[in-house]
C-alpha cells in the first residue's frame, strides 16, 4: 500500500445580506439557446421531489435504517475467479452476417426464456468493517447503475489546492495498482461501459458512475473501487490531464456559467462559493503530490457510500467486500467543516449567448430541515414556462409562465428552482430574454415573487399533486433514484 500512497507533507490550510443574482449577457444559435436555455432549471426542478421526500423522512420520528454489517473474509483466490462472469479482454471478431436481422423485439430469440422472477423491489442497506455503506435496489432490469458517493468536493478545498476536486476527476479511471490506463479503458470498452463511466465533482461531493449489463457487475465493482483505494496517479497521466482542464471550461453553455455565478455571489471566497471547476492558475498545484494529500484527507470509507439499482444486494455486498479485504483503506482523518456564509451580491459576465441569462435567488433552508418542504411547493407553485414549449407538463397554468413568459414576447423562458446543501441552499428564479427587455423580465420576477404571500387552497392542492406525480416519475428513472440514494445516505445516513 505504502508504494502507492506515499504521503508528501500535510499542505498547510488558510482558512451585507442581499439576494444573489447572475447575469450572462450576449454567439450561439438563437434555437441551441432556446433547447439549452431550461436545462439549469430542470434538473433543479428534478432533485426538488426527493428533497420533498428527504426533508419529510429526516423531520419524521422514523427509526434510521439498520446497516448489515458485511464481515472481511479470507478466501481462495482461485475460488472466487471461477465466479466471475466469462469475459475476454483480447477479442478479435470476423465480420458474420446477424442471424437475428429478421427477428422483430416482440418475439424472444431464446429457445428456452427462462420465467420472469417478480419479485418486489425494496431498499437494502449493508456497512462493512471499515465504514463503507452500501445501499441498492433490485428492480430486476438488464441495465446495473453504480455510483460511488465520496463526501468530498469543491467546498473543503483550501488556498493551497483550489481545483484539486476537479483534478481528482479528471484522473479517474486511470492506472491503478491493478489495472494500468489502457486495460482500464479496454475493460470498460469490452463491457460496454466505455461511454457510462463517468466522475464529477460538485461542491459537496464526488461521484464515481458506471452503467453495465448487471453480469458484469462483479468485473467493474472492483474496477471502481480501485479509483479511490489504489491510484497510481502517475506523473505522466497527471501532466497529460492538464489541457482536459481548458476543455471542460469551453465546454460550459450558458446554463452552466450562469451557475458558477450564482454560487460565487451567494457564498463569496467561502465554501459553496469555491468553483468545482479549476482554473489556469490551479495548474501549479496539479501535481500527483496535490491530489494524492487531498484523496489521503477525505477518501476514508467512512465517507463514502457504494449505490447500486438493478443488482442483487448480495452480489454488491460481497464485491465491495472483498475488492477492500486485502488493502489497508485510507483512515478516517477528522476535518474541519466550516458553515456555509451566505453573503448575497451581483456578478456578471459576457458569453456567446444572444440572450440575457439571469437568476435571482435567495438563501433557502438547508437539506433534511422541515422547512425545505413548503419551500419546494413555493417552487411548484411558481413553475416555469416556455415561449417554444406548450402541451401538458410545459407548465401553462404555473405563475412564472402566466404572469412573465405569457406577458411579454422578449422572454424567452423563466423557471423557479431549488437547491439544497448540507447547511444551506438557494432559492430563486432562472430567466432568459432578449438582452434589452432584461430589466423588465427581473421587474415582472420580483413581482411575482412578491404575490407569493397568497395563496388559494385550490392552488396548493394543484401543487401538491403536482409534486407527488415528479416524485413518482423519479422512482421510474434508474438515474435519478440511485442519485436519490446517493445523496441521502452521504448527508444523513438515511433514506
Amino acid at each position: 500500500l505504502k508504494q502507492f500512497w506515499r504521503e508528501p507533507p500535510l499542505l498547510k490550510p488558510t482558512g451585507r445580506r442581499a439576494p444573489s443574482s447572475r447575469l450572462l449577457g450576449p454567439g450561439a444559435p438563437p434555437g441551441s439557446a432556446t433547447r439549452e436555455m431550461m436545462r439549469a432549471p430542470r434538473v433543479a426542478a428534478a432533485a426538488a421531489p426527493a428533497l420533498l421526500r428527504s426533508s419529510a423522512r429526516a423531520a419524521s420520528t422514523l427509526p434510521a435504517p439498520q446497516f448489515a454489517p458485511v464481515k472481511f473474509q479470507k478466501e481462495d483466490v482461485e475460488a472466487v475467479m471461477k465466479e466471475l462472469p466469462a469475459f475476454n479482454f483480447y477479442e478479435i471478431k470476423e465480420p458474420v452476417p446477424n442471424p437475428y436481422q429478421s427477428s422483430t423485439l416482440d418475439r424472444s430469440i431464446l429457445l428456452d426464456p427462462p420465467a420472469p422472477a417478480l419479485v418486489a423491489p425494496k431498499t437494502e442497506f449493508s456497512k462493512l468493517e471499515n465504514g463503507l455503506k452500501i445501499v441498492s435496489v433490485d428492480k430486476q432490469g438488464l441495465t446495473a447503475h453504480l455510483g460511488l458517493y465520496v463526501s468530498a468536493g469543491s467546498r473543503f478545498e483550501t488556498s493551497a489546492n483550489f481545483g484539486v476536486s476537479h483534478m481528482v476527476s479528471m484522473m479517474s479511471y486511470a492506472s491503478t495498482a491493478h489495472l494500468s490506463h489502457l486495460r482500464t479503458v479496454k475493460t470498460l470498452e469490452q463491457l460496454g461501459a466505455h461511454g457510462t463511466a463517468t466522475c464529477k465533482a460538485g461542491r459537496e461531493e464526488i461521484v464515481y458512475k458506471v452503467d453495465v449489463m448487471r453480469e458484469f457487475v462483479p468485473l467493474v465493482v472492483p474496477l471502481m473501487v480501485g479509483n479511490v483505494l489504489f491510484p497510481r496517479l502517475l506523473p505522466w497521466e497527471v501532466k497529460a490531464a492538464h489541457k482536459k482542464v481548458k476543455e471542460a471550461k469551453e465546454a460550459l453553455d450558458a446554463d452552466a456559467m450562469v451557475s458558477e455565478l450564482l454560487h460565487k455571489a451567494a457564498y463569496c471566497n467561502n465554501t459553496l462559493g469555491f468553483s468545482p471547476l479549476a482554473s489556469e492558475r490551479s495548474m501549479q498545484y496539479f501535481t500527483p503530490e496535490t491530489i494524492r494529500s487531498f484523496m489521503l484527507d477525505h477518501f476514508a470509507p467512512e465517507r463514502m457510500v457504494l449505490v447500486g439499482v438493478n443488482v442483487a444486494h448480495s452480489e454488491l455486498t460481497k464485491w465491495a467486500m472483498r475488492s477492500f479485504a486485502d488493502y489497508n483503506a485510507i483512515p478516517l482523518k477528522k476535518r474541519e467543516e466550516a458553515k456555509a456564509a451566505y453573503t448575497g451580491g451581483d456578478l456578471r459576465m459576457e458569453g456567446s449567448s444572444p440572450f440575457c441569462h439571469v437568476a435571482l435567488a435567495l438563501e433557502s433552508p438547508a437539506w433534511g430541515q422541515a422547512e425545505v418542504a413548503p419551500v419546494t411547493l413555493l417552487q411548484t407553485i411558481l413553475g416555469g414556462g416556455n415561449a417554444s414549449a406548450s402541451g401538458l407538463g410545459a407548465g401553462a397554468t404555473s405563475r412564472l409562465n402566466t404572469q412573465v413568459v405569457k406577458q411579454s414576447p422578449y422572454v424567452e423562458s423563466c423557471a423557479a428552482f431549488n437547491t439544497s446543501y448540507s447547511d444551506t441552499g438557494l432559492f430563486g428564479v432562472y430567466g432568459v430574454a432578449q438582452p434589452e427587455k432584461a430589466g423588465d423580465m427581473c421587474a415582472a420576477i420580483a413581482k411575482c415573487l412578491t404575490g407569493m404571500t397568497a395563496v388559494s387552497k385550490d392552488e396548493l392542492a394543484k401543487a401538491k399533486a403536482m409534486l407527488k406525480g415528479k416524485l413518482f416519475r423519479q422512482l421510474d428513472d434508474d438515474s435519478q433514484l440511485m442519485q436519490d440514494l446517493g445523496t441521502q445516505v452521504l448527508l444523513s445516513g438515511r433514506y
